[in-house]
């Protein structure tokens, strides 16, 4: 049976959750509502309750990713300024460590803190957001525990140190400004990220035909003469536009006539030069793919173990106004951060001490069917809505408003033509700098309009892009 990943997208989950239980084609006629204004009156607001912080982690991403940093940046003040309050863990300490008072793992600390200082940045508040920033990279810094523990794992967290070079820049601390993006070019190797890579070249080797089959069975589906209840304008085969990361960023057919570009690179040792990133009126932090995942581990589930999510896209190449303008360089790989912090000793003992009193106690009489209901599980709760890559582009445009196309290439550096995304009225001004977070997605420039969605879920099409591109 051929898989048909390519038709509905990702971008159409939403639409395809209204529609689910419905009639496809019915219209409707209620009045758009902003989902923060659905999501924000159902936070709790008890501080004290476990998920007091977490929820408005989630809150605040959610907010950002809608561009709405007023209504993001409140919710993450609330949990950052939570996160040094003593809470009362009796209950977690007993049993589930789901009963914690949830502060975050290391790595969502640091992201949390480091959005806050992006925001203080782009408000003109370069101190506060430097205060932010040394807060993030402080966080990173006591992920390291062990002697045993590579200290770089801990003063490796790259986006924090590209943010904050940019604040001491404006602060006029050409020193620090220097120092920070030596750290944030930095990239510290892991045993497992060439076993990981094997992985994924394997995986993208095996995702290959499955995908050619879905993209030329959406071309044959939608553009079939025979099936005109099925017929949909335009539609192309993906499977044809081929190219690899090695190939010269040549025009784009609706290029400008003059590019816009006035300095840009594709060498990471220039981009993270304070006289590269003087020069520079126009920073793109571009956040990919999901985070890693939490799952339980151990003989009764009391030990939590991270999980991997792959993230397709290796390499990130921009485009302006049809013009080659460089490439967005990966700064953090959260898969990365997670997976070089150190557990907490005292916190794994006490977990494995209640899965061998549980199992124990199972054994004796008159307690042994009691002790069952005993949950003893890890806390398997994370912050879902981060990226799991973010890479960030600068470069020096000349002002006015621009096109930003982004094209992603895999772990073998073919172009993945499904994860192009394009940004339209990009504002870059006369004096200063504009600087944006875009959260491009699988299918970003592909997405279905809601009356074509039916049409493609009658034809049999996944709802939702699959096989990385």
């Amino acid at each position: 049976m051929i898989a048909r990943p390519s038709l509905v997208l990702l971008g159409a989950m939403a639409a395809l959750v209204l529609l689910a239980g419905c009639e496809p084609t019915k219209k409707t006629t209620a009045p758009w509502v902003n989902p923060l204004d659905v999501l924000e009156p159902r936070l709790v607001q008890d501080v004290k309750d476990n998920n007091y912080i977490l929820q408005r982690m989630e809150f605040g991403r959610i907010a950002m990713q809608l561009g709405c940093d007023l209504r993001a940046k409140p919710r993450l003040e609330e949990a950052f300024e939570q996160l040094g309050a003593e809470r009362s863990n009796t209950a977690a300490a007993l049993t589930t460590e789901q009963l914690k008072y949830y502060k975050g793992e290391t790595y969502e600390r640091v992201m949390l803190a480091t959005y806050l200082g992006t925001m203080e940045y782009r408000a003109g508040q370069y101190n506060n957001a430097r205060i932010y920033f040394s807060r993030a990279l402080s966080a990173d810094r006591a992920a390291v525990v062990k002697d045993s523990t590579p200290a770089a794992y801990g003063d490796d967290f790259g986006l924090a140190y590209y943010w904050i070079s940019r604040a001491f820049a404006r602060l006029d601390d050409g020193d620090q400004c220097a120092i920070a993006l030596r750290k944030a070019a930095a990239r510290p190797e892991r045993n497992d990220a060439a076993k990981e890579l094997a992985g994924d070249l394997k995986q993208a080797t095996e995702w290959e035909k499955p995908y050619l089959e879905g993209e030329a069975w959406a071309v044959t589906t939608f553009q079939n003469p025979e099936k005109p209840e099925l017929y949909m304008e335009g539609i192309v085969n993906l499977a044809d536009v081929r190219g690899t990361v090695g190939d010269a960023p040549a025009a784009l057919p609706n290029a400008v006539a003059a590019s816009p570009v006035v300095r840009s690179t594709d060498s990471r040792e220039e981009f993270f030069t304070p006289a590269y990133q003087a020069a520079a009126n126009t920073v793109l932090s571009v956040e990919v793919g999901r985070p890693p995942f939490k799952y339980l581990g151990g003989i009764e589930g009391e030990r939590t173990e991270f999980g991997r999510s792959p993230v397709p896209p290796r390499v990130v190449r921009v485009y302006v106004d049809g013009h080659g303008a460089g490439q967005a360089f990966e700064v953090v790989d959260l898969w990365d951060q997670a997976a070089t912090q150190d557990r907490i000793a005292e916190k794994d003992a006490a977990q494995a001490g209640k899965a061998v009193a549980k199992h124990v106690l199972s054994y004796m009489p008159y307690v042994g069917s009691a002790v069952g209901h005993w949950n003893v599980q890890g806390d398997v709760r994370h912050w879902t809505t981060l990226p799991g890559k973010v890479f960030v582009f600068a470069a020096q445009l000349a002002p006015g408003p621009h096109t930003v196309r982004l094209e992603m290439y895999d772990c073998r550096g073919n172009l993945l033509p499904r994860w192009t995304n394009t940004y339209y009225g990009i504002g870059v001004p006369a004096a200063g700098e504009v600087c944006l977070t875009l959260v491009p997605n699988a299918d970003g420039d592909n997405r279905l309009p809601p009356d074509l969605v039916g049409k493609a879920l009658k034809a049999g099409a996944t709802p939702a892009a699959s096989y990385g591109h």
